[in-house]
């Protein structure tokens, strides 16, 4: 390996005057996304979808005329006009590691690019989605003395739900306590959408909005993108953000301001409704992670993974007699949202 790019770079030296014009697509109409995708592309230059020395020894060979190329823009990877040196100089520090096709600003760009494609390409889509709540935490005060059992601190719901069972009689018991689980248990549901539907607005996020993802580089931890077997995989990394009393868009009326959050940018986040006897006390939302699959030769979306996990703090008070009860339900839930993609 060092051997061989010891000697791709005495060619770079000896061809670094070399160039070879190329009549280069309309550059200035592309987009920032789809100027990071269309390099991405044009880097695999002898088409085995993986990038290597092969491409970058092409590309010089391109420069100096030694061979022959039918679409020699294809090999212009700085989008200069030119097939020459600096070309394979880029290629060369992509194989290498030193460098980078495209900076994680555009690669996010063309992720962004590739994700919003989705609500105007309108592909055929196969969703399955899984919501799981590992634990339902309840702190309670105010019980009269008789049901002093119930005054409890940070329980899980299942084992509160028995406490109050105990102090009741009838049908109405074994169905308390069956809901209670129920709460533990992962819900799945999956719905196909047909192609040129109506309903990408409807089930891809962000759902309802005529976009996907409006991500910047300071909403995200990271972005990396391999490329292999004919194929790009994005992974975004989010990171961890907490919402104080009254920061956080709840109910219908925060559906605008709640787009305007990180994660609201890409993930479809709760809503969580707000009345005059319920507080939010803060939310969190965490561990976001989104990968992306795309086909390396035209561009269109594979399959895309979505899943992140948020915890809620609300309270609510309740009168009941001469007694106010407080209660404050602490409640984790992870959220996935898988997409196979160009079905149905």
């Amino acid at each position: 390996m060092k051997k061989i790019i010891s000697a791709l770079l005495v060619a770079a030296m000896m061809l670094s005057m070399a160039c070879v014009s190329v009549s280069a697509v309309d550059i200035e109409t592309l987009t920032t996304g789809e100027k990071a995708l269309l390099i991405m592309q044009r880097a695999d230059v002898n088409g085995d979808a993986k990038y290597s020395t092969d491409d970058v020894s092409i590309i010089l060979k391109a420069a100096a005329g030694i061979i022959e190329i039918e679409n020699e823009e294809y090999y212009d990877l700085d989008l200069d006009g030119y097939v020459s040196v600096k070309d394979a100089q880029l290629m060369l520090e992509v194989v290498t590691g030193v460098g980078k096709l495209v900076t994680d600003e555009e690669a996010l760009e063309s992720f962004n690019t590739l994700l919003n494609g989705v609500k105007t390409k309108k592909p055929g889509f196969q969703k399955t989605s899984t919501l799981v709540c590992p634990s339902v935490k309840i702190t309670t005060s105010g019980f009269p003395i008789i049901v002093s059992s119930l005054n409890v601190s940070n329980m899980e719901y299942r084992d509160y739900v028995n406490k109050m069972a105990s102090l009741m009689s009838g049908t109405d018991v074994d169905e308390l306590k069956k809901s209670a689980e129920e709460i533990y248990k992962p819900q799945t549901e999956s719905k196909t959408v047909a192609a040129s539907s109506n309903s990408h607005y409807t089930y891809f996020p962000v759902n309802n909005l005529g976009w996907s993802s409006k991500l910047t580089i300071s909403d995200i931890k990271s972005i990396t993108y391999t490329v292999s077997g004919g194929y790009i995989v994005y992974t975004v990394k989010m990171g961890d953000y907490t919402y104080g009393k009254g920061q956080y868009p709840s109910g219908s009326k925060g559906f605008s301001d709640r787009q305007k959050l990180p994660y609201g940018k890409v993930f479809n986040i709760p809503a969580l409704g707000e009345d005059e006897s319920t507080v939010v006390n803060s939310v969190q939302l965490k561990n976001g992670t989104i990968v992306l699959k795309a086909d390396l030769a035209t561009g269109s979306i594979v399959s895309v993974d979505y899943s992140y996990s948020y915890v809620t703090d609300v309270s609510s008070t309740n009168t009941s007699g001469n007694y106010t009860i407080n209660m404050k339900t602490v409640t984790s839930t992870n959220v996935s949202e898988s997409f196979i993609m160009n079905v149905g």
